[in-house]
């Protein structure tokens, strides 16, 4: 994050203080990381109890059920790392430490909502934020065996070909949807940068029982009628993705009825 972005221009909070590469989005444009503040020990109890009040909210707007973000080198995918994450405290050190503050926000989440009410996402083999680990195998290896215990609703994988806003050259070794389809015991969504075929392709296989898609929908709001009609689809418009009016949000057009007709 950044100061502009928190309240009276305080610095953001991480596990360590250690400043990533790159910028990030403000509505000022793009600025530099800063190097953000260390939490305190007892700072994080309360931040667990911010998650199941979120949770709680959630339920009070009449969501159907909320989705744990641990990725994307947010704050719980943070304290995961090694790289990011150079505590000495309960919540540093070793994989166990490490992964306890993911564990403590699923119990308080889970005692909101019903376990097959909560999902959550993991970008095991990302970077974005400069993340890395020594070990990264082992490490969500254990989250995803620890996190079986709950019965969840799903666990949402981003796969490695998918870093930042790029998409890479495929990874067959990388820790994707099928690295650990042996490992977790539920449902398992994938996610990153898919089309039709190749969705329909990974479920053909079993290594996911869901493909998400984000690019894709924010552009074609009726998505699954254009895939079931292999229909043409809107190009979406990256430069509006990160804030700012309706333009590239509400405005992208259905399918009008010629084009179905026409398709079909």
């Amino acid at each position: 994050s950044h100061p502009s972005l928190q309240p009276n221009g305080e610095l953001p909070v991480a596990p360590s203080a250690i400043a990533p590469e790159g910028m990030v989005n403000t509505f000022s444009g793009e600025q530099p990381y800063v190097t953000p503040r260390a939490l305190e020990t007892e700072e994080i109890p309360m931040i667990v109890e911010q998650y199941g009040q979120a949770a709680h909210n959630a339920k009070l707007a009449g969501f159907d059920g909320v989705e744990i973000h641990s990725a994307n080198g947010y704050l719980l995918d943070q304290f995961l790392h090694d790289g990011s994450n150079k505590r000495t405290d309960q919540y540093g050190g070793s994989i166990e430490n490490r992964a306890r503050f993911l564990i403590e926000v699923v119990e308080a989440v889970t005692t909101v909502w019903d376990a097959d009410k909560v999902g959550v996402r993991l970008s095991p083999s990302s970077n974005f934020g400069s993340m890395f680990d020594s070990d990264l195998e082992a490490l969500f290896n254990y989250v995803v065996s620890e996190l079986n215990r709950f019965n969840l609703a799903y666990l949402h994988i981003v796969e490695p070909r998918i870093q930042g806003h790029t998409i890479v050259e495929d990874d067959e070794n990388g820790l994707g949807a099928r690295h650990f389809r042996s490992i977790y015991h539920g449902t398992i969504i994938t996610a990153g940068g898919y089309s039709r075929e190749m969705g329909e392709a990974v479920l053909e296989q079993g290594d996911a029982d869901l493909v998400a898609y984000g690019r894709l929908f924010i552009a074609n709001p009726d998505l699954p009628k254009r895939f079931a009609l292999n229909a043409p689809l809107n190009q979406y418009d990256r430069s509006t993705f990160y804030g700012g009016d309706e333009r590239g949000y509400t405005d992208y057009p259905f399918l009008d009825e010629s084009e179905i007709l026409m398709t079909v």
